[in-house]
């Protein structure tokens, strides 16, 4: 056979195989119905109940949002729970990039550490800002996340927190992973107005990961 079309045909086929691949992820991507963890959601209750023990006067949470970066960026791995009915709703959000690449495993409070930080924050108030409608937030927790408002934490929306950018990782061996923020969670420009209009008004994201598989500054 012609070494030309010998070549020729071999690259059809693995053209054909990466095709197919990402046909395959890309419905695996899409029937992810979320998860994050027991323990992440107990912790994350027994922070916002302990808060509010100590706060009495506070106006009582309608929803309170559970970040679990035990699980790799593509999953949906942000639960947000309606208090009143129980019921929960999955998603997406981005973590720092200097946290990790598929996976978040470092955590800081210091500005310009482009990291997430964990525990609980009070969610503030909506707002238009550089990366359209966003929610401003307040670290509760002064060892892990008291510089939210000072390193601008926020909760806004990003066009790399969807299924294309995934598979372009992929693609371009950077792994099956979305992108990467400065520290804010970052979730779809998809689910952002559904996202604030759940936490909006009352909301509580906890952000939880495994205390051995992490550092945190």
């Amino acid at each position: 056979m012609n070494p030309v079309k010998k070549a020729s045909g071999t690259a059809g086929v693995l053209l054909l195989l990466l095709l197919l691949l990402l046909n395959l992820g890309t419905i695996a991507l899409a029937l992810d119905s979320g998860h994050v963890s027991t323990e992440a959601t107990k912790e994350a209750f027994a922070a916002m109940n302990g808060y509010l023990r100590r706060n009495p006067d506070s106006a009582p949470p309608r929803s309170l949002a559970v970040v679990d970066y035990s699980q790799p960026s593509f999953m949906k791995r942000m639960a947000i729970i309606d208090l009143k009915t129980g019921r929960q709703s999955f998603y997406r959000v981005a973590h720092g990039k200097s946290s990790g690449e598929l996976y978040a495993r470092r955590f800081s409070d210091v500005p310009e550490s482009n990291m997430s930080s964990l525990g609980l924050f009070r969610v503030g108030e909506r707002y238009s800002g550089d990366h359209g409608l966003a929610l401003r937030l307040d670290g509760l927790d002064s060892l892990k996340n008291g510089n939210a408002a000072k390193r601008d934490i926020v909760l806004h929306q990003g066009g790399y927190v969807s299924i294309p950018f995934i598979l372009l990782n992929v693609v371009t061996l950077h792994g099956p992973r979305i992108g990467r923020s400065n520290g804010c969670f970052v979730v779809s420009k998809s689910d952002i107005d559904e996202v604030v209009e759940k936490l909006a008004d009352g909301g509580f994201i906890y952000a939880w990961a495994p205390e051995g598989d992490n550092s945190r500054k």
